[in-house]
């Protein structure tokens, strides 16, 4: 199986991808023994985040026109531009922060590649339990678009409530809370994914990221239930999902990987939710022994969001049995509980009509936990 490793820093929403970079150049270099080599010069590395601990490294490699040079090449801070010793190709350090470089071979040089060395552990994917199975479980998201300040909501949190009770919906979706009603709301995320999704009113539910899949009838449960199974029934898991992640801090570390089951583009995207905010729930009339003044579920920060209307994540294209893997390095508001927050690995495909990119897979795991791929039986 082909794995692809990349990473993502997200400080404060900005997020950085590190890839293989490399210049267009011309003329030939000679190399010892009278070889010559033609081409661009590239620089890659290995593991683009490593741990501060002054043994951790990672290994930089340069080639020029696809050949890998070791001997005569210097390495320059890419901020400073100064010469910087990277003996035997591998990068350590003992003090956190993002190094950038870029190389110099005779009268060629590379593009620039960044490396992020962080105190915390690196989070490490469980083994996958079933490495040659593509037949992944599948589970749908819940968009609950709701807030404090909105009086009717409580109607649709006893729904979704009986809907969670009903042993057929045991293990079939995972729910997101996304508290869009009102600003005082101590749980409001400003992102602007109740337009995306075409929220009318309050309350209301979007189904896998498909606006046309929505529900506001919050005194119709078999109606509820039936737009579900449609949804759940329409399609078969085209990716599994796997996470990791370390809470350090104020800081959290999550590795996401995704494994194809066809080839395709897919949409990879993070949801950093928080469980037991406290704050007083508007109410016209519904009643409930367990109150509507105790909030889970809900999202404080969406990685994936490409634009107002786009939230569906970055696109990477795999072919069946390929899988990919993601470093994400998430700066937390201090407000937040860091003991309660859980992360929700997203996958999203093209839907069955072809016309969008909707959610097809997603998965639920806890601060300093993880989740392995997860297959049919």
């Amino acid at each position: 199986m082909k794995t692809i490793h990349n990473f993502s820093l997200l400080s404060l929403l900005v997020s950085l991808l590190v890839l293989p970079v490399s210049c267009s150049l011309t003329g030939e270099d000679p190399v010892d023994g009278g070889e010559t080599l033609e081409g661009d010069m590239t620089i890659e590395v290995d593991e683009p985040l490593i741990r501060a601990d002054g043994n951790s490294y990672a290994t930089i490699t340069v080639k020029v026109g696809g050949v890998e040079v070791k001997e005569g090449v210097t390495f320059y801070d890419a901020t400073t531009n100064k010469p910087v010793e990277i003996p035997n190709m591998q990068f350590s350090t003992d003090t956190p922060g993002k190094y950038s470089f870029w190389a110099a071979y005779r009268t060629k040089h590379s593009g620039t590649v960044s490396i992020t060395a962080i105190s915390a552990a690196i989070p490490v994917l469980p083994e996958d339990p079933s490495p040659s199975s593509s037949d992944f479980t599948r589970k749908v998201l819940i968009q609950q678009y709701t807030g404090t300040g909105c009086g009717y909501c409580p109607f649709m949190i006893n729904l979704l409530r009986s809907f969670a009770a009903s042993p057929v919906n045991k293990d079939k979706y995972v729910l997101a809370a996304i508290h869009t009603y009102n600003q005082s709301d101590p749980a409001y995320i400003s992102a602007p994914i109740d337009g995306a999704m075409g929220v009318g009113g309050y309350p209301w539910v979007c189904l896998d990221l498909d606006k046309t899949a929505k529900w506001s009838n919050y005194n119709n449960f078999n109606g509820f239930q039936e737009l579900f199974n449609s949804e759940y029934n329409s399609a078969k898991a085209k990716a599994g999902i796997a996470v990791s992640s370390v809470l350090d801090g104020n800081q959290l570390v999550v590795k996401m990987g995704i494994k194809a089951a066809e080839n395709g583009d897919y949409g990879m995207a993070l949801w950093v939710l928080e469980d037991g905010i406290k704050a007083k729930q508007s109410n016209n009339g519904a009643s409930s022994t367990e109150g509507y003044d105790t909030h889970n579920n809900c999202v404080r920060l969406i990685i994936g969001q490409n634009s107002s209307k786009d939230f569906t994540g970055e696109r990477v294209s795999l072919k069946a049995g390929e899988s990919v893997e993601r470093y994400f390095l998430l700066d937390l508001d201090d407000n937040w509980v860091s003991e309660n927050l859980h992360v929700l690995g997203i996958v999203n495909t093209l839907n069955p009509s072809g016309d969008a990119f909707t959610t097809n897979n997603v998965v639920d795991c806890p601060a300093n936990g993880s989740v392995a791929y997860s297959y049919n039986k």
